[in-house]
Formats: C-alpha cells, sequence, structure tokens
C-alpha cells in the first residue's frame, strides 16, 4: 500500500504534515509554498508571480506555462480564491522518493476546492503516478482534481489583453454606462467606442476593462483588437 505524506504550512507558517483525511475544509489555497517554488516538473523554467485580481494580491507560478493558466484561473468568475504550490505530496515511488506539488489550490465561489494540475507536454509513466497519487489524496481530504492545458494561440493573446486590464480602477458610473449603452448590439470595439461621447483613451481602456469583467462578450477564437466585435454580455444588459 502506497503511503503519502501531505506537507504545508500551518497557520503560524511552520511546515507539518496532515493525514490527507484532515484536510478537510483546511483554507491551503490561503498558505504560501511549503518551501520556495520550484520551475516546472523540475525542468528549467522562470519562476515568477502572477498578480491576482482574484485575490488582489500575487499568486506564485513555477514558470511560465504555470503563469498563463493562472491568468486563465483569474479570469474564471467561478474561482474565489488561488493559491500557488501550498501543499506537497511525498511517497516512495517504484524509483525512490517522489514528491509532488499541486501547481495551484484554488477555492470556488460556492465552496468546492481543487487541486489544479498543469497537463506536461508528454503524458509518461511519472504523470500518470502523479495523477493517481493526487486523486487519491483529494479523494480524502474532498478535494476535486482539475487538470489544465496551457492557453495558447489567438485565445491566449486575447486573454494577455484583456488581463492587462485587470487592476481596479475607479470609473464614474455614468461613463461607464454610456459606453456600455453603446454595446447595445453587437459592433467593433472601436466604433462603438467612438459613439459612446466618452472621451476615446478613457472608453478604449474602460472597454477592455468590460472585457475582463465579463460585462463585454466577444468571439474568444478572433483576435481581441480594436475592430473585434463586442456586446454587452446578458449578465450585464
Amino acid at each position: 500500500m502506497r503511503v503519502v505524506t501531505v506537507h504545508h504550512l500551518n497557520e503560524q507558517e511552520q511546515l507539518v504534515s496532515t493525514a490527507s483525511a484532515d484536510l478537510v475544509g483546511m483554507p491551503l489555497e490561503e498558505r504560501l509554498p511549503p518551501t520556495d517554488p520550484v520551475a516546472y516538473h523540475g525542468r528549467p523554467g522562470k519562476l515568477s508571480k502572477w498578480w491576482s485580481a482574484t485575490t488582489g494580491g500575487h499568486v506564485v507560478c513555477g514558470s511560465l506555462r504555470r503563469r498563463r493558466v493562472a491568468l486563465e484561473l483569474d479570469f474564471d468568475p467561478d474561482i474565489a480564491w488561488i493559491g500557488g504550490e501550498p501543499v506537497e505530496l511525498r511517497w516512495q515511488g517504484a524509483r525512490g522518493k517522489r514528491r509532488l506539488r499541486p501547481d495551484f489550490m484554488v477555492r470556488t465561489v460556492d465552496g468546492a476546492r481543487h487541486a489544479v494540475i498543469v497537463e506536461p507536454d508528454k503524458c509518461g509513466p511519472q504523470w500518470r503516478e502523479d495523477l493517481e497519487v493526487l486523486r487519491g489524496v483529494a479523494a480524502a481530504a474532498c478535494w476535486q482534481v482539475s487538470v489544465r492545458r496551457v492557453p495558447e494561440g489567438v485565445y491566449l493573446e486575447n486573454l494577455e489583453l484583456a488581463g492587462d486590464y485587470r487592476q481596479p480602477v475607479r470609473i464614474p458610473a455614468g461613463e461607464q454606462a454610456a459606453l456600455e449603452a453603446a454595446f447595445d448590439r453587437e459592433r467593433p470595439i472601436r466604433e462603438a467606442v467612438l459613439d459612446s461621447g466618452v472621451p476615446t483613451a478613457l472608453a478604449t481602456d474602460l472597454a477592455y476593462r468590460l472585457v475582463w469583467q465579463r460585462r463585454l462578450a466577444v468571439h474568444w477564437d478572433r483576435p481581441l483588437g480594436p475592430w473585434a466585435l463586442a456586446r454587452l454580455a446578458g449578465d450585464a444588459a
């Protein structure tokens, strides 16, 4: 029988080991990594952080690939909190000691916890073992396991553009209402900006903030430039 130990920081920021079943309800997503973060799956990579609009703070990312997944998680309205690498699993594998850090722990708006793991470029035996171990711990801890692919292509470019406007900025309510009214039908962003009566630079900035906030619906498979089509989202109408 495989024995898996789970290591994390407690509320006093001390490194502890906890049985999987005792992790139920524990807000690990709010904890820092148990030790310094490492590059993706031990490979050379640029360690970085993502400033999260969801949490109002930085999320640890072990690589640029993880950072792109953090961007996508940050854009998800169903996620209430994101933590980078706050837990480490250790066990004895067939070829020696093994360890795994789920890339992120997230809490949804309805209180569910997900261990998020980024799918590698090649899914070999090591990946399958990692996933099996993580799912075993998750079952005991009442987590869900979410396997994420790294965003790419036009979708990634659009996410990165919208993500540049994620920081909270105070906008006069009248100007936002005027711009939103200009998107009462699907039309190019530039056209609505010019028709809104709001100063062009401010309206352009606000339009992309509304995309990030999901108040404007766009076609994510098409470039999100000035002539991209957008309309007021159903929930915002």
